[in-house]
């Protein structure tokens, strides 16, 4: 048993003088290390000359119990201050440093709202309800102490605790000490070494540690998933199904998808159409409060970065027995509309049906039948659906131009696709764009996730409904601006909504070298969509009624909703349904939409660090860019395959820049100007591949020494940062030991 267990197993007994437990353990070092971190992580402390064990659990309980406390996480670090996210809040909160309570990004907190005359609100961290772990720091200097400094956070110097086999600039994972003090008293243990970063394989593994997201499922959490199925009696459980295996079901996904949630069915009617999505019953493998559904609810999602995938479900039921495959029986939840001719939903019903897809679509082939370049191959392949396919493409078009007329936006993301060698190193990459068949599956989840949120507004049940407000005033006076600075206008009048206004303006830029910019610009002022039990409608898509249902295999959100449509397809009252959702469907939107931020940040973060190693190689190559953003250090410049990079000011030939924010940096001395939307050639100068930067130069610039450091607090050495020494006024602990030398 380690040592800090044996002496808190002592104290449990009841407090201790000092004099005896250090008898006891015969003052050894390890005791000395013991008691100082439990001393600095607040575990024990010392009254009246004896040992206490803290009542951390009883503190942390009264002080949840205070109304005036808000539950968060610290989401950002600076020198001076901090921010936390409060789920229920619009804006994340800020924290002065000296009320950050040494909290580093990550750690859950609890904190307390304070006046501010600058601000909506600030706040104050009184307590850590949850640290975290897997902090990543780099190694500053090695000697009789192992100096280090906090990845995200260079300002903070820290020491090691322990020895490990480290050099100067590897990448450590360690656990911080002395939490809820400053950051001053911070120390550190260091628990895995990973080295040097010179690959985008390190790097990930680095961001997945940083966000705690794990690769491998529990071996509890597979066993409880092969019960599940070993113990499931399908011909028993289809007879109680509506049987739609004789229909003409197919799905269409990527070639590599493995884990298929959705497939489709269709037909024209003579009143229109009829469609069919039908999504895999995960809920019903995956019962409430089993192992695998806990695991589920702590991952939120699933994680799809590079040509990985970390699931939100053990690949038994990810792959195997919910994923909708080719010629197999599957259960499923289906969704049955009917349409009229104008692409106007009459009539829709849920129903748990079996099911057989006969054929697994992918994207490029259904593109190529649709653009009448299919060989007689593909033309086998599709027979039995090859007209459906056609039918399918015809009700998109109405669909779409519904769409359109109530001014749903279409924003142009950069989303890229990455292209690995056989080692798994990322060697190239290209934008990757959406085909007629992409559009037609998200048209018809877009209808079949509507449905599903109109049925529970409907019948009032308690829902997880995905929701998108209007942006805030704030932000569209900066849009505005913004765009007023381009040339560009956001007309909206008496007889245009907002939403119409917005989708113009991206039609108008759509293809022009403005494009990049505008269109992240009108992103970055929406607000952020989330999941909510209340039916606020979704901006964005401009409908009233708005949910996710259609991937239970890899988002709980879904999931969630299944659960509670299940009971009631089977009858369940609508109190009955009430009582065991109500607070079930509000707990599950605070944690999807906590978890799914999660996941984009992690997903964001990778394709920069694969972007970055693509870039390695390309170091002296030209490319013709677009000015996509300025900041006072510098231009951000945006290639073709979505590389962004930056151009630091001190490559400008620019003295004293000044910068009109969102628009240009400009030299008053040189005349030299960089605007939004400017095109401009540059080359490959550097990259960071732990961060995934990368650094441009002009084309014309000689580089005869690496590229300035970004803007970013200034990274201290461990001496400069080094605590001042215990002058006897200020006692770190009370805990009057000394060291045996």
């Amino acid at each position: 048993m380690p040592i800090k267990d044996r002496i808190l197993k002592e104290l449990k007994e009841g407090p201790k003088k000092y004099k005896k437990l250090r008898a006891k353990f015969k003052g050894s070092k390890k005791f000395y290390d013991a008691m100082d971190e439990l001393y600095n992580r607040g575990i024990i402390t010392e009254r009246n000359g004896y040992i206490h064990i803290v009542d951390t659990e009883k503190k942390m309980k009264k002080a949840k119990a205070d109304p005036s406390l808000l539950e968060g996480t610290v989401v950002k670090l600076t020198e001076n201050f901090g921010f936390v996210r409060v789920p229920r809040l619009e804006r994340d909160v800020f924290v002065s440093g000296k009320y950050m309570m040494g909290t580093v990004p990550g750690d859950e907190v609890l904190l307390k709202p304070v006046k501010s005359t600058r601000r909506d609100m600030e706040g104050e961290v009184v307590a850590i309800t949850k640290e975290k772990t897997n902090v990543v720091a780099i190694v500053t200097r090695v000697g009789r102490d192992i100096a280090m400094t906090l990845k995200d956070c260079p300002y903070v110097s820290l020491r090691s605790v322990n020895k490990a086999p480290v050099v100067e600039d590897d990448i450590v994972l360690i656990d911080l000490i002395g939490r809820g003090t400053s950051h001053s008293r911070l120390s550190a243990r260091i628990t895995e070494v990973i080295g040097s970063v010179s690959s985008s394989q390190k790097a990930v593994r680095v961001l997945l540690a940083e966000k705690n997201l794990e690769t491998e499922f529990p071996q509890r959490v597979i066993n409880d998933a092969r019960r599940m199925i070993d113990k499931t009696d399908m011909e028993l459980e289809m007879e109680k199904r509506t049987d739609l295996r004789d229909q003409d079901i197919f799905t269409i996904d990527s070639a590599a998808t493995k884990d298929i949630d959705d497939a489709i069915s269709i037909e024209k009617t003579e009143t229109g159409y009829s469609l069919g999505v039908h999504i895999a019953d995960v809920s019903f493998y995956v019962r409430g409060g089993s192992d695998t559904d806990n695991e589920a609810y702590k991952r939120g999602t699933s994680v799809y970065f590079g040509n990985s995938v970390i699931p939100m479900l053990p690949k038994e039921y990810s792959n195997d027995v919910c994923s909708l495959n080719e010629k197999s029986d599957r259960l499923a939840f289906s969704c049955l509309m009917q349409l009229d001719n104008a692409g106007n939903i009459t009539d829709y019903r849920f129903e748990k049906t079996v099911i057989n897809s006969c054929v697994k679509g992918v994207y490029g082939e259904i593109n190529t039948i649709l653009a009448g370049e299919e060989d007689s191959q593909l033309k086998e392949k599709y027979g039995r659906v090859y007209d459906r396919i056609f039918t399918s493409y015809e009700l998109f078009k109405l669909l779409r131009a519904k769409r359109v007329q109530r001014g749903s936006m279409d924003i142009e993301s950069d989303e890229s696709k990455i292209i690995f060698d056989e080692t798994g190193k990322a060697v190239d990459i290209e934008k990757r764009t959406r085909g007629r068949s992409e559009m037609i599956i998200e048209e018809f989840m877009l209808l079949a996730n509507s449905c599903s949120a109109n049925l529970a507004k409907k019948m009032n049940l308690p829902f997880v409904y995905r929701v998108h407000t209007q942006p805030d005033a704030e932000k569209l006076i900066t849009l505005r601006e913004n765009l007023g600075r381009l040339g560009l206008s956001l007309n909206n009048g008496e007889n245009k909504s907002l939403q119409q206004a917005m989708s113009d303006l991206l039609d108008e830029t759509r293809g022009t070298n403005l494009e990049t910019t505008v269109h992240k610009m009108v992103l970055r002022s929406q607000s952020k969509a989330k999941y909510s039990p209340d039916p606020v409608g979704h901006f964005g898509i401009v409908l009233d009624d708005y949910a996710h249902f259609t991937s239970p295999i890899r988002r709980y959100s879904d999931l969630a909703i299944h659960r509670i449509l299940s009971d009631f397809v089977a009858g369940k009252s609508h109190e009955a349904i009430s009582k065991r959702y109500s607070r079930f469907a509000t707990s599950r939107s605070q944690q999807a939409s906590a978890t799914e931020l999660v996941a984009m940040r992690t997903e964001r973060d990778a394709t920069d660090i694969y972007k970055a190693e693509i870039m390695a190689d390309k170091i002296g190559c030209e490319y013709v860019g677009t000015v996509s953003g300025v900041a006072n250090y510098g231009i951000y410049v945006s290639l073709e395959n979505t590389v962004e990079g930056l151009v630091h000011v001190s490559l400008l030939d620019m003295f004293n820049p000044i910068l009109t924010e969102g628009y240009s940096l400009h030299c008053p001395v040189s005349g030299e100007e960089y605007k939004i939307g400017d095109s401009i050639t540059v080359k490959v100068v550097g990259t960071d591949i732990l961060n995934g930067n990368v650094d441009f130069a002009p084309r014309d610039v000689e580089m005869d020494h690496k590229p300035a450091k970004r803007s970013q607090p200034e990274i201290r050495t461990f001496k400069e940062k080094r605590p001042k020494k215990d002058t006897g006024k200020e006692k770190r602990t009370k805990l009057k030991h000394k060291r045996k030398r």
